[in-house]
């Protein structure tokens, strides 16, 4: 007799706002169940994710009015529309690769949290939003939702705050990196050599600290270097980072050396990518830290801040500031920027490392998971 395959719905509603790590999360796991040979998963993806991508209606900075609207509908959809469905496809699993499950559905539930910043941070939440997702969130593990994270160190800090019926798991986030190829012709976007960060500026991404460092960095150094920081505002005001750090390159004079060229196309941004000294990352808060593997891809050596995750992700791959003091970050930087022999052992390494975080592996181990909870163990 055959075997029934088990029926997955997966929930990703959180692309209409999704900019971030979250977004890419869903992203990878939408590319492997599109190329999953197997038979022994059925996965329905809701909603449909190509219809989402081709609107950006909630995304960015957008008016009051309609942040609400999409916590409405993302409440109707979390509380109504997935319990409806896990009925309406006889689901065996139920999961939800943002924060919140359904407090009720046809078979077992799963949500991802992947990160502590409720708990760590409330400052950048509005608080009567942060209530009521909390609320939910806990409601919904007392009746028996799961909680899935997506690395070691956040497993850690989640567990400090979050008390479960059930052991929260650690599966890390893998990709299908591309390994783009440098173009044998074509010139860099600067004619000075420089640093690069790339990602939403939010508060969490700690990039004034990144422009003091940059700031001793250049007393310190012989060349001429520049510091480009690829990305659009933070997605609300309370996480918000792009006016203080303007301020703060204006504070220190250094508008002609930080470059600002806010979103890019791909094209675009490979550029600046493929003619990078170095990237540098110094996040204070990060539950994983893709941004470090798509450094790697690119054959960069990648500069960090002394953070548990992006530890935990680049390995012996990533060269660490001592500290979170502007100091040190700019001892790194010169370091990195001195030593030819230094960037390429950390570029080698970090290709190596990427194998440690494949879209494939991350896949295999999801299902591994779903097994293990629909039979019960």
């Amino acid at each position: 007799m055959k075997e029934k395959p088990m029926v997955v719905l997966v929930d990703v509603f959180f692309l209409h706002l999704a900019q971030t790590g979250i977004k890419t999360y869903i992203d990878s796991l939408i590319s492997q169940i599109e190329n999953y040979p197997g038979k022994s998963y059925q996965f329905i993806v809701y909603p449909s994710a190509k219809k989402i991508r081709s609107r950006n209606y909630f995304k960015g900075k957008t008016a009051r009015w309609k942040n609400w609207l999409f916590q409405f509908r993302y409440f109707f959809h979390k509380l109504i529309v997935l319990p409806w469905l896990s009925y309406r496809y006889q689901a065996d699993l139920v999961f939800c690769p943002d924060i919140l499950a359904p407090l009720w559905s046809r078979g077992k539930r799963v949500a991802v949290i992947h990160d502590a910043f409720f708990w760590e941070s409330p400052e950048h939440y509005h608080p009567l939003w942060r209530k009521i997702y909390l609320f939910f969130v806990k409601a919904s593990l007392q009746r028996g939702t799961r909680v899935l994270t997506v690395s070691f160190y956040a497993k850690s800090r989640i567990e400090r705050f979050l008390k479960t019926p059930h052991p929260i798991r650690a599966i890390p986030t893998g990709l299908n990196v591309r390994i783009p190829k440098k173009p044998v012709s074509g010139n860099s976007p600067l004619d000075s050599p420089y640093f690069l960060h790339v990602g939403v500026m939010e508060k969490r991404k700690n990039l004034e600290f990144l422009v003091q460092a940059f700031a001793l960095f250049r007393e310190q150094s012989d060349e001429d270097y520049n510091l480009v920081l690829v990305g659009q505002r933070g997605p609300r005001l309370t996480l918000d980072a792009y006016d203080e750090v303007v301020d703060e390159i204006r504070r220190l004079g250094l508008q002609k050396q930080v470059v600002l060229p806010g979103y890019l196309s791909n094209e675009e941004l490979e550029r600046y990518y493929h003619f990078a000294t170095a990237y540098v990352f110094p996040s204070k808060n990060e539950g994983f830290g893709l941004p470090v593997l798509e450094a790697f891809s690119y054959g960069l050596p990648v500069v960090i801040g002394p953070q548990g995750a992006l530890m935990e992700v680049g390995g012996s791959a990533v060269i660490c500031s001592d500290s979170f003091n502007p100091v040190d970050l700019a001892k790194t930087m010169i370091t990195v920027a001195s030593d030819p022999n230094l960037r390429a052992n950390l570029i080698a390494r970090g290709r190596k490392r990427l194998l440690a975080f494949t879209g494939e592996k991350f896949f295999l181990s999801l299902q591994a998971y779903f097994k293990e909870i629909v039979d019960g163990n």
